[in-house]
Formats: C-alpha cells, structure tokens, sequence
C-alpha cells in the first residue's frame, strides 16, 4: 500500500448515510433519553412545586381610585403631579401604617415584613391603584387590607398632590393563591433536554468509533483491494479472480479472532483445488511473516465492528516492513442488513424500483 495512504483515515468525509443507519437501528436509546429526561425534569418539578410545595398563600385585594389635584388656573384641567408604582410601594410600608397594622393584628410588624407582605400596581391609568396584601393567613391577609381601606382617605388628606382616595373595590375574604403549576411543560422541556443530549453523545462517540463496518469504509481508509464482505455476491467471484494463478493461500487478520473458524472452512469449500491456511504473522505472532512470504498469496481478513483502524493500520505498516505483498482483503461478519440497506436493497432500492416503475409506464 502507498505511504500516503496511511492518512485515509483523517481525510474520510463523513458518511451521512451509514451515521443515520446506524443511528436507526438504536431508536430505543433516543426514547429511553427522551422519557428519562421527561422523568427527570418532569418529576423534579412536580416534587417541588406539588409534593413539596411552600406553605400555602392567601391573598386579599384592594382597589382604590385616587383623585388628584388639578391646577385651576389652566385653560384645561390637568393633574399637576401624580404618584407612580414605586412611590407607592414606598408609601404602603410608612411607620404610620405600621402601627395601626400592627395595633390591628396585635403585634409589631418591621417595614421588611410588611414589604413582603405587600405590593401596589399602577395601570396606565394612574388613577386606579391595586394593593395586593399576600400572607399564609387568611385572616392576617384580610385584616392588613382592611388596615389599608382605613387608612388611604385619611393619607390622601395630608397629601396635597391628592384631593381624595375612594375604595372601589374591598375584599370580603382572603382567597387561596394557586400555584402556575406547568409539569407537562416541564416534562417535555426535560424530553427535548434528554433527547439532545442523547444525540450529542452518540455523535461525538460516533466521532471517536473507527471501527470498520462496511467493505467500502475498508478499501477507503488503507487502500485495500476489498473483494468484498459476507454475504455480497461479488465476494466469491472476485476471491476467484484474485486466486486463480495462485495455489497455496493463506489468511491473516490483526489477531487469532472468532471469525477465522467460519473463514477458513468457507474458503476451503467454495475453493477446493486451492490449499487454504490460516497464518498468524501479526502483531502478536511476528515469526509467521516468513512463512507470509514463501506464500502465493496472502489474504487480509476484516472483523465487521470489531477491527479499528487504528489496529488494522498498525498490522498493515507491519506487513509492509516485513515486505509481505497483500493480494486484496475480505471483511467478515458484516450485518447483512446494514448492507442491504446501504448499497440500495433497502429503502433507497425501494425509491428507485419505483421510480424505473414510473418510468416503464411512462
């Protein structure tokens, strides 16, 4: 083999078509991901915000219209100032309103309390106002707002921005604060989440696979002769060929694998006449590379998804130190449905059949 060819194997493009196969065939993975991020996530979150939620919250409600002062001597009445959200949010924790919220639930409220406790909203109309008092007491939240509904039209007189702040709306009771409790979404967000991170992993470990799974992937990456793999129907034709003026053959692999008991009696049967042996001139035995040498012909078998290329490469530079002449290679034990699919019997076959259908009608 040539010198440059020894860098095949940096240079493959990326075979879309067998990643997507070979992804296929691991659908099982990509729904377990799926339903285990779903788990995940989907549980978490129903743990938190269901099993163990925080203390239950009620809520009361007030909204109030405020009338500001207006400027009698402009030709068109206008407000000459207004409070916005966050003046209000600074008036509803006042010392003032502190002591009578304090003197009405019978013990002393700090400004940090009172500010967890409640919050304004200012509409584009700055003349409506809500206040909100949240709490995990009903009767606490209740008694608070009626504080405020007590407590506004006696501020609004000692404001001059304000002519006066009339209840619109006032709670009868404080009612239960219902949590946005989203588990589907969450379920399907943790879904998505393992179904990526599942793609990811198989990608970057199909990235780091360089194992050889099709003839073709073999002759590419070392500039092998390959005759062929298991179960393809140029394999006997083209061993016929390679061997028909050599007698004494023998085959070599990168170890003393499983699959030379199922290559040699093969061989041995389909070609007779020829005297078949297995020779380990490899890594592990390096004194068979003699004998290599006295044969007609040497022969390299493949393990399908077994062999890297790594190894493969490693036992062909060996060869070519010990000048040992490869007549071609054979790949053995392939997944005769990842063949079949791959060179157009499956699918892509299916597509075209249809298509010299179409034609043959037209």
């Amino acid at each position: 083999m040539d010198e440059s060819k020894a860098w095949d194997l940096y240079k493959e493009p990326f075979d879309l078509k067998l990643f997507l196969l070979q992804m296929l065939r691991k659908w099982y993975i990509f729904i377990l991901s799926a339903l285990g991020g779903a788990l995940l996530l989907g549980g978490g979150y129903f743990l938190v915000k269901v099993v163990f939620a925080p203390t239950r919250e009620y809520q009361a409600d007030i909204i109030c219209y405020m009338q500001y002062t207006v400027d009698p001597d402009a030709s068109e009445s206008y407000v000459t100032d207004y409070f916005n959200e966050y003046t209000w949010n600074e008036w509803i924790v006042c010392d003032e309103i502190q002591a009578i919220i304090s003197e009405a639930v019978g013990y002393e409220i700090t400004e940090t309390e009172l500010a967890s406790y409640v919050s304004t909203t200012v509409p584009a109309d700055v003349r409506l106002q809500t206040i909100s008092v949240v709490t995990t007491d009903p009767d606490l939240s209740l008694a608070i707002a009626r504080c405020y509904e007590e407590w506004l039209p006696v501020f609004a007189q000692d404001q001059r921005e304000l002519d006066s702040i009339r209840i619109v709306d006032s709670p009868e009771q404080a009612y239960l604060v219902k949590e946005d409790v989203r588990t589907f979404r969450a379920a399907l967000l943790g879904g998505l989440i393992g179904l990526f991170v599942c793609c990811m992993v198989l990608w970057l470990s199909w990235l780091a696979d360089d194992r050889v799974y099709l003839p073709g992937q073999l002759s590419r990456r070392h500039g092998l002769k390959v005759f062929g793999a298991n179960g393809q129907e140029e394999l006997v034709e083209n061993v016929r060929y390679a061997v028909s003026n050599r007698q004494n053959i023998a085959l070599v692999g990168t170890s003393g694998s499983a699959h030379f008991m199922e290559i040699l009696p093969y061989f041995q049967s389909t070609f007779p006449e020829k005297h078949w042996e297995t020779v380990m001139g490899t890594l592990q035995y390096p004194e068979g590379a003699s004998k290599l040498r006295t044969m007609d012909g040497v022969i390299f078998v493949a393990e399908a998804g077994v062999d890297s290329s790594a190894l493969i490469e490693r036992v062909l530079d060996f060869y070519r130190q010990q000048e040992i002449a490869l007549t071609g290679a054979v790949l053995w034990g392939c997944d005769q449905r990842l063949l079949k699919q791959y060179y157009g019997s499956g699918a892509h076959g299916f597509f075209q059949l249809r298509k010299l259908r179409r034609r043959g009608k037209a």
